[in-house]
């Protein structure tokens, strides 16, 4: 039996923007040639890197409240958030904070500069504040490479986001019950938890309403259980009879990879 990766910690930012029509959310498409969600429809986001644990640097403004939603260790808490808004910055060009010019995302995607010197150079603060944690997912152990991602959303102005072109090759603003649409007819490839995500706030007419439902969320770790006994790929989710987990309100109990596309499914 082969052994099971431990997941490595990552963070994933939803950014939302105030629209006529209720708000936006923004999306990059994953390059076909990357490791992992190759060609994939994402929020802005990656794995927590050594340079993101900046706890008690004076650049790191506030955070308390978020990390203690997180739970778990506050260092590594901290850590996920600055490593949400440093990947965000890099895949999308959004700094959530002040200071910090567009050109230098580059310097820490491309060029691999260390986080620290750019904050140097430049002077930038991160405003963890402006994070507000959603969900917490993790990918299934028959996976050969695992994350545990935090879900966050932060709110944005008009700012111009813009995808990489590297490792995320195009990007755009919708609504988040149009890309969950557009996901369900296969237009848009999408993992379960970035889909489910977008039927999630989709519930929701303004940014405030989805802010207030953040508070008191529950930040379980969901993590499916891969099946593939019918002859198609179905996530066991908890909830269902066959996942140790209890059920987490709103949430399927299964979801079952078909016709291109993944389907939500009751508990069997």
């Amino acid at each position: 039996m082969s052994e099971i990766r431990r997941p490595f910690p990552a963070a994933t930012i939803a950014l939302l923007r105030p629209d006529p029509s209720g708000f936006l959310v923004f999306l990059v498409q994953r390059n076909r040639a990357v490791g992992f969600l190759p060609n994939a429809w994402v929020f802005p986001g990656g794995r927590v890197e050594t340079s993101d644990r900046l706890r008690a640097h004076a650049a790191v403004r506030g955070g308390g409240r978020a990390a203690e939603r997180l739970g778990g260790d506050l260092d590594e808490a901290f850590a996920v958030l600055v490593a949400g808004v440093r990947e965000t910055f890099e895949e999308a060009a959004v700094w959530l904070g002040d200071g910090m010019p567009r050109e230098r995302r580059f310097e820490l995607g491309r060029d691999g500069r260390p986080f620290t010197d750019v904050l140097a150079d430049t002077g930038a603060s991160l405003d963890l504040d402006r994070l507000h944690p959603w969900s917490r997912w993790v990918t299934p152990s028959v996976e050969p490479k695992r994350f545990d991602t935090r879900f966050l959303l932060a709110i944005t102005d008009d700012v111009d986001a813009l995808h990489d072109d590297g490792e995320t090759v195009a990007s755009k603003w919708m609504r988040p019950g149009d890309a969950y649409d557009a996901a369900v007819r296969g237009d848009l490839p999408m993992a379960p938890p970035t889909w489910w995500t977008l039927h999630e706030l989709a519930q929701y007419d303004t940014i405030d309403a989805v802010i207030a439902a953040s508070t008191d969320r529950p930040m379980r770790p969901i993590e499916p259980i891969a099946k593939v006994d019918t002859g198609e790929f179905e996530l066991v989710l908890p909830g269902d009879p066959d996942h140790p987990e209890p059920a987490i309100s709103g949430l399927p109990g299964r979801v079952v990879f078909s016709q291109g596309r993944w389907w939500a499914r009751k508990a069997s």
